[in-house]
């Protein structure tokens, strides 16, 4: 049986500086993030097809906010823990999918375990430093445990990245990289995927506020000039019959303690 989670101290794969504005921002998006959420239902729905088909166990999710890929795992033959950097989020996670453990945890400081599974789906592209949290979830699998996870990965947002030509908030990984941090991390990749996902908006305006809406924007970047000429060259550049488009990179895969095959 695994040891009772806790919530950890508050220091986070974020990063120290950034980790009280990404929390904060989460947090003020938990009332709004269902509606919002259509890119990371998305993902947890095409994550949810790689659970196993017996579903046993000790379970923990990271990252897990209102618990769009909690509900997918159940029925759930074990303990099922879910977490989030947000305590908002929790509290949400904790009224929609009440059949699973809710706590407060950052991602590199798991608690709890040893885990069969650890979980994680539209999370990690927020991790500063990957090979970190890889290393700290290992040291808390049980024996042949398994980490299944969706990221949202390099050639996301291509779009707005194309348009604004400056920094994006987040270090948009690709697969390779992905793979190198499991590798260091000394998981071993059973198997993994990519696909790129178009979504459409009814404008520009309407992805950013999408954004804001999921806590995907926790700073301000942009003078308000400079936003609404993005905004307005964005429409005019990407706008299709049915909206604009916005283009997205899922990533997924499993990783274990285990033998695992050649990427």
């Amino acid at each position: 049986m695994p040891s009772p989670a806790k919530s950890a101290p508050a220091m986070s794969a974020l990063g120290a500086g950034r980790q009280p504005a990404v929390a904060a921002s989460f947090s003020r998006a938990s009332r709004t993030y269902g509606a919002r959420s259509g890119v990371q239902a998305a993902m947890a729905e095409w994550l949810s097809g790689w659970l196993p088909p017996v579903r046993s166990g000790s379970a923990l999710e990271i990252g897990a906010g209102t618990g769009l890929f909690t509900r997918r795992l159940f029925p759930w033959n074990g303990s099922v823990t879910a977490s989030d950097l947000s305590p908002e989020m929790c509290r949400v996670g904790r009224a929609g999918v009440p059949e699973a453990n809710w706590i407060q945890m950052e991602a590199e400081h798991p608690s709890g375990g040893p885990w069969d599974w650890i979980f994680s789906s539209s999370m990690l592209q927020w991790a500063a430093d990957p090979a970190e949290v890889f290393m700290a979830w290992r040291n808390r699998l049980a024996p042949g445990g398994r980490v299944l996870c969706g990221v949202l990965a390099a050639g996301s947002l291509a779009e707005w990245n194309a348009l604004a030509g400056e920094a994006s908030p987040l270090v948009w990984r690709t697969q390779e990289e992905w793979r190198s941090h499991l590798s260091g991390a000394g998981l071993r990749l059973l198997r993994d995927q990519c696909e790129k996902r178009v979504f459409r908006y009814p404008s520009a305006l309407a992805l950013l506020r999408s954004l804001h809406d999921v806590g995907g924007a926790p700073h301000r970047r942009y003078a308000a000039g400079r936003l609404r000429r993005h905004l307005r060259d964005y429409d005019e550049r990407f706008r299709s019959p049915d909206g604009v488009t916005a283009s997205w990179s899922f990533y997924r895969f499993e990783a274990g303690l285990g033998p695992g095959r050649p990427p």
